[in-house]
């Protein structure tokens, strides 16, 4: 009996030790994910784990601040994570430090079906035609108006402004006391971060018909005749037209949107992504979406947001890096993950992008369009919203304020 227990007890030691080191040689993906779809990455890895038992993934939850510059220092000294969340105005930039790994291979090995992505996603990770990023997320602006300030203007809350005419007259006619304080009828930004003057502005220079560059990224337009009109009608909110608050040149997203929560605001541009924030803060409001309106006679637009994800070119674990991709791009873990819209059209389909208020959204992802894939593009967006501002202060005008933009754009052109 004691021979018998012995043999069972050094049995059940190696199966423990056979076990441990079955365990620390189990492969193991790290995988950088940002902070705000920190609980849903949780559930993917727990559900990824239990389809690939040898496989262990290290999750590293990003916060927003600084992290560009946290992947950029990653990626040049080579510690780096296996798989990557990168907005997707960065992963061409990254992709010209030649520090992500080509993904072509990689995504007909994993038989991803390519032609299921939104097109225009897809162009935000290629470079000289090949990819280096898979998108999982996209996004585009869309008009959010409070439909009881509508109604209390004498405006009817079931049809929103489509044409810029309607926009400014529907906005003078917001721009009103109210018992709770003065109410405005247009929020735009003049401040913070210079990305969001950037997407709220640029669509209306591209719908008139506008560039700040020529397609070919190697002239500068942001001084034509259609980019100053687009320029003089975004600035004209505040100046001219004064349907924008005084605080413009201070306000960035999040500050329009509590200003929309408030009820200072009636109509703004911006992602479904504020959706939830005004239900909860303001549940008394009544939301309206709309697409953006455009000049009469033309079509809309809108800068195409979102997420990809990235390969480094030095992961230490690439195969199983592709594992992880492949099987976060699934269509029902896609739509899963992100909290807009997923750039799989399959995963459209999923019950909780069918809500009513997300339809303008929708309607203005086929319209939307990547920002230009200037290897300078940073410095030169900063240089247009620098005299976008000058404009709002009122110390230029449009045309002379996109002269001199053009100017200092010219030496950032790539050779």
């Amino acid at each position: 009996m004691n021979a018998l227990r012995k043999a069972a007890l050094a049995m059940t030691a190696l199966t423990g030790l056979a076990w441990q080191a079955g365990a620390a040689n189990a492969a193991e993906v790290v995988w950088w994910a940002p902070n705000w779809g920190q609980a849903r990455a949780q559930e993917l890895v727990a559900r990824f784990e239990k389809e690939n038992p040898g496989t262990k993934v290290k999750l590293e939850i990003t916060v927003s601040d600084g992290l560009q510059n946290r992947i950029l220092v990653a990626l040049r000294s080579g510690n780096t994570p296996d798989l990557i969340d990168v907005a997707n105005g960065w992963n061409i930039p990254f992709a010209q430090t030649n520090q992500l790994l080509p993904l072509d291979e990689e995504v007909a090995k994993a038989k991803l079906d390519l032609k299921d992505f939104l097109p225009a996603a897809l162009k935000t990770a290629t470079v000289n035609d090949k990819l280096y990023g898979l998108p999982y997320r996209v996004e585009a602006h869309a008009l959010i108006y409070n439909k009881g300030a509508y109604q209390e203007a004498g405006l009817d809350p079931e049809r929103p402004p489509k044409t810029w005419a309607e926009l400014v007259d529907y906005s003078k006619k917001l721009t009103r006391a109210t018992p709770k304080g003065q109410q405005y009828g247009f929020g735009i930004t003049g401040g913070g971060e210079f990305g969001n003057t950037v997407f709220r502005s640029l669509p209306f220079i591209w719908m008139n018909g506008g560039s700040i560059l020529s397609d070919d990224l190697k002239t500068v337009q942001v001084n034509s005749p259609e980019t100053v009109k687009a320029v003089e009608f975004y600035t004209n909110m505040l100046t001219k037209e004064k349907v924008a608050p005084p605080s413009t040149l201070e306000n960035d997203g999040t500050a329009l949107r509590r200003l929309f929560i408030a009820g200072t605001i009636a109509q703004y541009q911006s992602g479904q992504f504020d959706l939830a924030s005004i239900h909860k803060e303001n549940p008394d409001i009544k939301v309206g979406t709309a697409p953006i309106p455009h000049p009469d006679g033309k079509q809309t637009a809108a800068i195409l947001g979102g997420w990809n994800f990235v390969i480094p070119a030095k992961a230490k674990n690439k195969d199983d890096a592709v594992k992880l991709m492949a099987f976060l791009a699934k269509p029902e873990n896609m739509g899963f993950y992100t909290d807009t819209f997923p750039a799989r059209t399959s995963a459209m389909d999923l019950p909780r992008f069918k809500d009513p208020e997300l339809a303008a959204f929708k309607e203005m992802l086929p319209v939307a369009r990547q920002q230009p894939a200037a290897a300078n593009w940073v410095q030169i967006s900063q240089t247009y919203f620098n005299h976008v501002q000058e404009v709002l202060l009122g110390g230029s005008t449009p045309q002379k304020a996109m002269d001199a933009a053009a100017e200092e754009m010219k030496p950032l052109l790539s050779k």
